[in-house]
């Protein structure tokens, strides 16, 4: 393993990207709204938003006004009725969808599922004032420490799509589990869920808890952390540092749909590093009504 030195220099260099990440004009905490959208209803004007939107045959379709303000779609006005492509991420990547404003907003749309099982869709607006307004700097992470960059053993799995329970009750997003990850933490085995998230650079490993810690100096709604692949194939993981666990984006808005962590990666263990959880905590208000 590198000398402690090394890790913590590299996990400075970290913690400031991340925090300005936090701080992008249309990061994650720069959300400030979230409208839900079902297959067969008629066409219904947004809160805030130009037009008239619907969803016909799975895809989200928004008709322009016949005149005033309206949204940019890659680049142009639309004249006529255009889908608005869902897979705006921006964390791992956008998958078909294309930039799309409404003056200085961002507007995107995300597919989730309700508790009905029925496909719903999500309108979501980002305001880049409500970050620039926001300090991020002052978030507080615990110390380094290497003790907590452990070995671990990656067990591949079937790719299996499960639809978790989100924080936004009613509303399920799916999570593709890939396998399991061996850990020995406090002088205990554990195999946790494994998360698949795919990137532009292909399919990143992500591990989501939540430990004793969790709703006391960390995110209630627990934390997740990347792990790296050890080979080209994909197919070995050889460590994972718990440094880098981080707040799910719902610590900093009401305007996302955050998976509750998996019940094999629900920990009664202490895990007390990483970033802790920020000093304001939010009321949960839900946007989803059924």
């Amino acid at each position: 393993m590198p000398v402690k030195e090394h890790l913590e220099g590299l996990w400075r260099e970290w913690r400031h990207q991340r925090i300005a990440t936090l701080s992008r004009p249309y990061g994650w905490p720069s959300l400030v709204a979230q409208h839900w959208l079902h297959e067969g209803q008629d066409p219904v004007a947004l809160d805030g938003l130009p037009g008239t939107w619907a969803v016909v045959d799975g895809r989200v379709i928004f008709t322009p006004p016949a005149e005033g303000p309206t949204l940019s779609v890659d680049g142009e006005y639309p004249t006529a009725p255009v889908e608005i492509v869902t897979g705006r991420n921006q964390s791992y990547g956008h998958g078909r969808s294309v930039p799309v404003f409404f003056g200085d907003l961002e507007v995107e749309t995300i597919p989730r599922t309700n508790n009905a099982g029925e496909r719903i869709f999500g309108v979501r607006v980002r305001d880049p004032k409500v970050s620039a307004a926001k300090d991020f700097w002052g978030i507080e992470a615990y110390d380094y420490d290497p003790a907590w960059r452990v070995p671990a053993v990656f067990t591949p799995a079937a790719a299996l799509d499960v639809e978790q329970e989100t924080v936004e009750q009613g509303v399920r997003e799916t999570t593709t589990r890939i396998g399991t990850l061996r850990v020995e933490l406090e002088g205990r085995a554990f195999d946790l869920v494994v998360i698949g998230k795919e990137s532009a650079t292909g399919i990143h490993p992500v591990v989501h808890l939540r430990d004793a810690t969790s709703g006391k100096t960390t995110y209630g709604a627990g934390r997740v952390v990347e792990a790296e692949w050890a080979d080209e194939a994909r197919t070995r993981i050889d460590w994972i540092d718990f440094n880098y666990l981080i707040p799910l984006p719902c610590a900093f808005t009401n305007f996302v749909t955050c998976p509750i962590p998996p019940r094999e990666n629900v920990l009664d263990i202490a895990i007390p590093v990483g970033e802790k959880k920020p000093a304001e905590e939010l009321e949960r208000i839900l946007t989803y009504q059924g």
